[in-house]
């Protein structure tokens, strides 16, 4: 980050403006390239990247509020209530595409009414929709749809419009990041590391896994992140294997404590970020010192590998296999430092943005200003397991780590 995090009228920072514009461009892009007209994007963080106004984030988890954004025809439309009037003030960039039931309605999700009742409701969205495609001259071509009931499909297929999947062209929106955005992921990695700072200066072994994840909340939140999507924070024995979740348990002295906040959300957007620490004690067993030394090597070694032109079909290959490895003892690790073995994937607005890394997506070749996350774990089971996760920009020849909370030296703390 070159300058803080508020707006000034003194320097360039980030512009706003520039973003919603700059990534509603790249949307049309990939409504032609993937020959859609249009599409119906319930989404909660493709909502967001098309510009659409806050919604609480609740609403991440039901395919209730959505937005229509038409091929060429500008910002996307948005059904509003009669009563809501603020959002006029708020989002002034969608001007005429706040619209009301009579233009475009919602019927929401319709909770023990009886079938005929939802196939009124969603039959008036249907036609609406296919009368604003027809305006807009795209009513020829498919519509996409990201994910909902079967009855938004039902309603858009009886009012005479192909339906198609609406995920692939927003997954390929995202994949690559403008300058705004980049800067605005790097933020987001500032807000884990005050995080990480109020656990380093504050944790003392006797407390307890939830202890240390709210000291790490209170950083983040302080920091100004929105939210965060999950936690996964484990000590001991619980590392091996890891159970991705947390627990009241005490944390001893001379144990590994993992602290994962999941894609905390800054602006919209996401990195992941994990650290291992050493609590209680300077000195690592045999077993602790390996695992720790391993996975941190790993990280090293794609810092040297990511670099514009390799694929992510090359990429994955690389790696013997997926998720975790488990050993038995200190000389099956040695054994395993020379190879590379990875969690790897895209990041950004969604915790699933492009490029993805599975052999059967289409094969894709890393450019400037993509943005992928690594995460080794390794644990031997019942003793003990490390991961340390970054989140990389591919640059010019490389990459940048927005993670720079130090992890090539093992980091002690509650001493």
């Amino acid at each position: 980050m070159t300058y803080g995090k508020a707006a000034v009228d003194w320097q360039q920072r980030v512009d706003f403006d520039r973003l919603r514009k700059d990534r509603l461009a790249r949307a049309h892009q990939m409504l032609h390239k993937w020959g859609i007209g249009a599409s119906v994007v319930f989404n909660w963080d493709s909502g967001r990247y098309l510009g659409r106004p806050w919604n609480h984030p609740y609403a991440r988890h039901i395919p209730w509020r959505f937005v229509l954004i038409i091929r060429d025809a500008g910002f996307p439309y948005y059904p509003i209530a009669k009563f809501d009037t603020q959002v006029f003030a708020d989002c002034p960039w969608l001007k005429d595409r706040l619209v009301r039931e009579d233009v475009l309605c919602n019927p929401g999700i319709i909770f023990n009414r009886p079938w005929a009742d939802q196939e009124k409701r969603w039959a008036r969205f249907g036609q609406q929709v296919a009368d604003l495609l027809k305006a807009h001259g795209v009513s020829d071509l498919p519509i996409g749809v990201d994910y909902a009931s079967p009855i938004v499909i039902d309603s858009l297929t009886k009012a005479g419009l192909k339906v198609v999947d609406g995920n692939a062209w927003a997954v390929e929106a995202t994949t690559m990041k403008t300058d705004d955005e980049i800067e605005l992921m790097r933020m987001s990695a500032t807000c884990d590391e005050l995080g990480f700072a109020r656990l380093a200066r504050e944790f003392m072994p006797g407390q307890t896994e939830d202890h240390a994840r709210a000291l790490v909340a209170s950083g983040i939140f302080d920091a100004g992140a929105e939210f965060l999507e999950g936690w996964v924070t484990e000590s001991g024995p619980r590392i091996a294997p890891r159970g991705f979740n947390w627990s009241d348990r005490v944390v001893r002295p001379g144990e590994f404590l993992t602290l994962e906040p999941c894609h905390v959300t800054y602006m919209g957007y996401k990195v992941c970020y994990s650290r291992t620490f050493l609590v209680g004690t300077t000195r690592p067993t045999p077993i602790q010192k390996a695992l720790y030394e391993t996975v941190a090597e790993m990280q090293q070694k794609v810092a040297e590998l990511l670099k514009p032109g390799i694929t992510n079909h090359e990429w994955t290959r690389i790696r013997p296999n997926v998720g975790t490895r488990v050993f038995k003892g200190v000389a099956d690790i040695k054994e395993f430092r020379a190879t590379i073995q990875n969690h790897f994937g895209g990041m950004g607005i969604r915790y699933d943005d492009g490029p993805q890394t599975a052999l059967d997506e289409p094969e894709m070749v890393l450019e400037k200003n993509m943005c992928v996350a690594y995460a080794p774990q390794i644990y031997v089971p019942g003793v003990a397991g490390a991961k340390i996760e970054n989140t990389y920009r591919i640059t010019d020849d490389g990459c940048e780590s927005f993670c720079l909370w130090p992890y090539e030296d093992m980091p002690c703390i509650g001493l």
